[in-house]
């Protein structure tokens, strides 16, 4: 068990708060201004043009919020993780493709991505920025595995890390 999975449990059966009621108000975030980006990747080549910032949040250790943007007629990479992900698209039109299937998704509609499910986002719009909230077990994840995020993104050179073992 690593030290952060034993903690998370402590925090749990501890039955109290992990925050201060002079916190509370620390508990709200708007998606415009209030994030900090942790990848951002760029490769004409592949047609990828995005960027996801995390929404930070006091005392949060199972999941995270994610703020995925994707520039017109781009996409993410083709990728996969330990963690699950709700995609809520919040602007914009897109299109999921979530192990063998694709699906379209508008503002408001929402898809589930399993664990290790290879999966890619597409803006389908040509003009509109796609702006998708995922919400993630990224926190229990990482307290199991470690930081394993890094390994699992296609490097900026193009390199694909799930197949070169990184």
């Amino acid at each position: 068990m690593t030290p952060e999975l034993a903690k998370l449990i402590e925090n749990i059966d501890s039955r109290r708060p992990l925050i201060a009621d002079d916190q509370v108000g620390e508990c709200h975030a708007d998606i415009i201004n209030n994030h900090r980006e942790i990848y951002r990747n760029r490769n004409e080549k592949l047609g990828i043009d995005f960027s996801v910032d995390v929404l930070d949040f006091p005392a949060v250790q199972a999941f995270d919020a994610r703020v995925v943007r994707i520039a017109p007629g781009c996409n993410n990479e083709l990728h996969k993780h330990a963690h699950e992900s709700l995609f809520i698209v919040m602007r914009g039109e897109a299109e999921v493709r979530i192990g063998n299937a694709t699906i379209g998704l508008k503002p408001g509609e929402v898809a589930f991505v399993p664990r290790w499910v290879f999966h890619q986002s597409r803006n389908v719009s040509e003009t509109e920025d796609l702006t998708i909230l995922a919400l993630t077990d990224f926190g229990l994840t990482s307290a199991v595995l470690g930081d394993y995020d890094k390994r699992t993104r296609l490097a900026a050179n193009g390199a694909d890390a799930m197949a070169t073992g990184a």
